[in-house]
């Protein structure tokens, strides 16, 4: 009205420097002059976007750049723009990840190096695309050469900070209450872990499109890595649809709320098992304090907002706990009980193959699912078997799941088709030409269960391939643990023994490649080769999605896929279905699961051997 313009008219951003000559720039607080130069940008770009949306009928618009990442005030603008110019029938919207949309392209095509002769064709490339893998923790809390300075409450110089933890920082200041200043520098300037007052209903995210929101936890994004070694295991029968996670925690509020609560109470006993792994000491004890709260901030901010994270099942909630504790500085935090437990189990392992072998077939194969079942029972995430380990040893604890096992049928069991196929196999002379075996825990559960259950299968000459984690994930048996755990049993079982021997010939041929499966004949080696690799997972659970190259390879010419254990064949993979026969074993140590997905109960065992699928 003052410049004689209609309302709907927008003068220039510098119309009064312009209008006012009596008057230089330097009269101007140069904040003012920033202001309005972002302001004008930023129309600038919301009428381009809206004018380009209108002739294409669009209803949302996503924006993304350097301009503004991080700049709520930017954001703030453009929605506004876009609303007023469109009446309020488009969306200005924002992508958490929009800095990595413009190497999308390259990523969905990637493809080995010119050296690589194992991805041949266009359909191979396709499952050798880079994954995208959102890890949620905040950024290391201690300096980048992984020294721990003790500094009371965690505090971190700016060098020592993530580029995520500064760039969000720089966003929290931006926003830090430009209306209400005092807010703000509190907020940024208090301890995090006294950080739980959140807005009502409003997602922290929505920062970056209202300048007026107040962020108050210190945990703030995710981080997107690209991992161009993971692979698409092949035996999936419908890829495309394939999700691992049975529940899907960000939808079911009951699982969610009950999940959250089981991880929550679990959080003192992980520390006290991460304080022993490093001594107890008090460069430790810091690390536990910046575990609880990184974990808790992110079990906190599931509850109040379950799609945070997007599609979130109980496989990414239990990997999120050791990424945290990872993050933190604990790299295996079960190690001292992994190596008393296999020590344990391997002293009773030769009496356990001598009473299997006094058996005929039939009641053997029947007594190698029993003892995978027992042996299932040891799970340092299960709270039901931490009680039991606080009331006996691990011998002790076996012999009592073998007796105390439910008779049959368990409540899933269909192990007399397991059995008649592998009696028909003896009968006609046939075999599994090459079985993948996804192991789970340490101890009994390897040693007592899964080694004679291998040992079996090597001797009707079948190669078998031992998955096991990449990473440290609770109790479980890492591949780099495996090897060296194979070969001790190896000392008195000369078919273990002769499986690595054959294994590692085999992989000097092919110069380091896993090789094809051996076709039968009367030059072949004398035992089966027994492969151990790595399946690429760093949590409890099994994402198909992601697996080891070597594992990819393996899956070539296998004809049986074993999975083991409640995390990769019931949290995980239960209704999964492979281009190859499946058998998956289980003991569920969790009351909720069992009523969940088979109504039943804590104990209930599962054994599901499945016909390969076209």
């Amino acid at each position: 009205e003052k410049i004689g313009l209609e309302a709907t008219t927008i003068a220039s951003s510098f119309g009064k420097i312009l209008m006012n000559e009596e008057k230089s720039l330097k009269d101007y607080n140069p904040k003012d002059i920033g202001l309005a130069l972002c302001r004008m940008i930023s129309y600038n770009i919301a009428q381009i976007a809206y004018l380009n949306a209108k002739r294409y009928n669009l209803k949302r618009i996503f924006f993304g750049g350097f301009f503004i990442r991080g700049h709520p005030f930017t954001m703030q603008t453009l929605s506004y723009a876009i609303n007023f110019w469109s009446k309020g029938e488009m969306r200005a919207l924002f992508l958490r990840h929009e800095g990595f949309l413009g190497a999308l392209g390259a990523f969905l095509m990637y493809e080995e190096g010119a050296s690589s002769t194992i991805i041949r064709n266009l359909s191979e490339r396709r499952d050798s695309r880079a994954n995208f893998v959102e890890r949620f923790t905040v950024g290391r809390h201690y300096s980048p050469s992984g020294e721990v300075k003790p500094r009371g409450k965690l505090e971190r110089t700016h060098s020592e900070k993530s580029w995520v933890e500064k760039f969000m920082e720089v966003g929290r200041q931006s926003a830090g209450m430009a209306k209400g200043g005092a807010r703000g520098d509190a907020a940024a300037s208090r301890d995090p872990s006294s950080a739980t007052d959140y807005l009502t209903g409003v997602s922290e995210y929505d920062l970056w499109g209202a300048e007026t929101n107040y962020l108050s936890s210190g945990l703030d994004v995710g981080v997107l890595h690209v991992d161009p070694s993971l692979y698409q295991f092949p035996l999936l029968v419908d890829p495309a649809s394939y999700e691992p996670s049975v529940v899907d925690i960000s939808k079911d509020e009951e699982q969610r709320s009950y999940w959250i609560g089981v991880l929550d109470k679990q959080i003192p006993a992980t520390c006290e098992k991460a304080l022993a792994s490093q001594g107890e000491s008090e460069e430790a004890q810091q690390k536990c304090d910046a575990f609880k709260w990184m974990f808790g901030s992110h079990l906190e901010k599931l509850l109040r907002e379950p799609q945070v994270y997007g599609k979130f099942g109980l496989c990414e909630i239990l990997e999120m706990r050791e990424e945290c504790l990872r993050e933190c500085g604990f790299k295996d935090t079960y190690i001292v009980n992994k190596e008393s437990e296999n020590a344990a189990a391997l002293k009773v392992l030769p009496d356990l193959l001598a009473e299997l072998d006094a058996m005929d077939e039939s009641a053997r194969l029947l007594s190698l699912i029993e003892g995978v079942l027992a042996g299932n029972i040891f799970d340092w995430g299960s709270q039901a078997c931490v009680e039991l380990y606080k009331n006996g040893t691990i011998l002790e604890i076996y012999k009592q799941a073998r007796s105390n096992l439910k008779s049959r049928p368990w409540r899933v069991d269909t192990f007399d088709d397991f059995r008649s196929q592998m009696l028909r196999q003896t009968e006609t002379n046939q075999r599994y030409r090459r079985a993948i075996m996804f192991v789970d825990n340490s101890g009994a559960d390897i040693v007592l269960g899964m080694i004679p259950l291998v040992r079996e299968l090597l001797k009707r000459g079948t190669e078998v391939v031992l998955a096991a984690n990449s990473l440290p994930a609770l109790n479980d048996i890492t591949a780099s643990e495996l090897l060296p755990l194979m070969k001790q049993a190896g000392k008195f079982c000369e078919v273990i023994r002769g499986g690595l021997e054959t294994a590692r010939d085999l992989y000097k041929e092919s110069r380091g490649v896993l090789p094809d499966v051996q076709p039968l004949s009367p030059t072949s080696p004398a035992y089966s080769p027994l492969y151990i690799i790595q399946n690429g997972q760093g949590g409890p659970c099994l994402n198909l999605r992601r697996v080891s190259h070597d594992l990819a390879v393996a899956a070539k010419g296998a004809d049986l896929v074993v999975l083991e254990g409640m995390g990769r064949s019931i949290h995980s993979n239960y209704n999964t279905k492979f281009m190859c026969d499946t058998l998956k074993l289980a003991m569920v140590k969790n009351r909720v699961l069992a009523e969940t997905i088979f109504n039943g109960e804590i104990y209930d065992c599962v054994c599901l051997f499945e016909k390969a699928e076209a």
